[in-house]
């Protein structure tokens, strides 16, 4: 018996498998994806444009976004893969109830910030439509493609965007852990698969932290 190993021996499931996720997370959603990406759309357009959304109902929109991402994906889809997963899904839960409590107080503000804006809107963007092209680019089918606010990749990613039009202080930076954190563990997951798609998210990570860096401190309140 060989007794080399590789790193892809310590995962709990096959590479094939994890992408099947996907597809069948997909096809159980669907045509959910075309109102998701609409909305996506649209935010992101207003955002262009210089309009800033309310974090008044940003919060609990996209509180439920985690909350739903979390325990339909992460717990029931990848939890059928992954012994650890429904563990992960209360990191999601958290991000969720945050979102939700936090943004009715007007604590997320989404303001004017200039040149500094422009990574957080491209994180967005490219979530909304990078995202799912990814699939294709590695020669899988549409139906494997990864959708913000279905799939945690481009969710986590959309989320670390919007927080960086945010002013900083402690909630947003407390924010940002769970999605910083997921995208780590999805990366070195990815690494692990040996799937170049690793590259992406820990690109999408450094850039989202350092966005987050580069807003200026909210003042005392």
């Amino acid at each position: 018996m060989n007794g080399a190993w590789a790193l892809e021996d310590l995962l709990p499931f096959e590479p094939r498998a994890y992408w099947r996720l996907f597809a069948l997370e997909n096809e159980a959603l669907w045509p959910a994806q075309l109102a998701l990406l609409a909305a996506g759309a649209a935010l992101l357009f207003c955002l262009l444009g210089g309009r800033r959304p309310s974090g008044r109902w940003l919060g609990p929109a996209l509180g439920a976004v985690w909350l739903w991402t979390g325990w339909q994906f992460v717990a029931l889809r990848y939890g059928t893969l992954n012994w650890a997963a429904p563990t992960l899904a209360w990191a999601f839960y958290a991000e969720g109830v945050l979102l939700a409590a936090l943004g009715p107080t007007g604590r997320l503000s989404f303001a004017r910030r200039g040149r500094r804006d422009r990574i957080g809107i491209g994180l967005i963007a490219s979530a909304l439509f990078v995202w799912p092209l990814l699939s294709r680019l590695d020669g899988r089918p549409w139906s494997e493609a990864e959708a913000a606010a279905i799939a945690p990749d481009p969710t986590a990613i959309a989320t670390l965007g919007l927080l960086a039009l945010a002013g900083r202080d402690r909630w947003t930076a407390l924010l940002c852990l769970p999605p910083a954190l997921w995208l780590a563990a999805s990366a070195l997951t990815l690494f692990t698969m040996g799937a170049w798609q690793g590259w992406a998210v820990l690109a999408a990570l450094l850039a989202g932290l350092a966005a987050q860096a580069a807003v200026p401190a909210k003042g005392p309140g």
